[in-house]
């Protein structure tokens, strides 16, 4: 499920959440370059409130094809039955284009920062090295156990060798006749 709304281009979310990541200085100081939110699908637009920050795709200017989450510097508004609200970075000296209600991906629910410093510490190159190390650790542990379980076969192998030194009596239907 979260693999198909990746292709068609949306955000992935469950049960409504998305975890998303900051990408640009302007949020700061509220939200810095790397911090992860956790966002949350906004159903009713009237809820959305002047200072929610939300998250939304870009369909104006320099803004087309990204998503932006900023905070709403003007509350929603209806014109021909479609709300419409504005938003505006923290950093930025001016607000963003309008956008409509369709546009919106999510509110802010909270920044997650223990989950930011585990991805930022993944993405740099020590955190490349402790991945890589932990996974060749995993698959030496598993040659190891399959060398043992092999070793362990071969074992019983000789201490059951089968048919030979078979030392039970051959019994025959002779044997039984009287």
């Amino acid at each position: 499920m979260l693999t198909f709304t990746r292709i068609q281009g949306k955000t992935p979310e469950l049960f409504g959440y998305q975890i998303l990541r900051i990408s640009s200085a302007s949020m700061e100081p509220k939200l810095q370059v790397g911090d992860i939110i956790l966002s949350k699908s906004v159903r009713d637009i009237t809820a959305v409130k002047l200072g929610d920050v939300i998250t939304y795709h870009g369909e104006v200017g320099s803004y087309t094809g990204k998503t932006i989450t900023h905070e709403i510097v003007r509350e929603p508004y209806e014109s021909n039955g479609t709300y419409y609200m504005q938003t505006m970075g923290i950093a930025n000296s001016y607000p963003d284009p309008e956008i409509s209600e369709e546009q919106v991906i999510g509110r802010m629910v909270c920044a997650l920062p223990i989950l930011s410093s585990v991805y930022n510490f993944f993405m740099t190159p020590m955190g490349l090295v402790v991945v890589l190390g932990f996974l060749a650790l995993m698959f030496i542990n598993e040659v190891l156990s399959l060398r043992r379980l092999f070793k362990e076969s071969q074992d019983d192998e000789a201490d059951y060798p089968g048919d030979a030194g078979d030392t039970s009596p051959d019994l025959s239907i002779a044997d039984y006749q009287e």
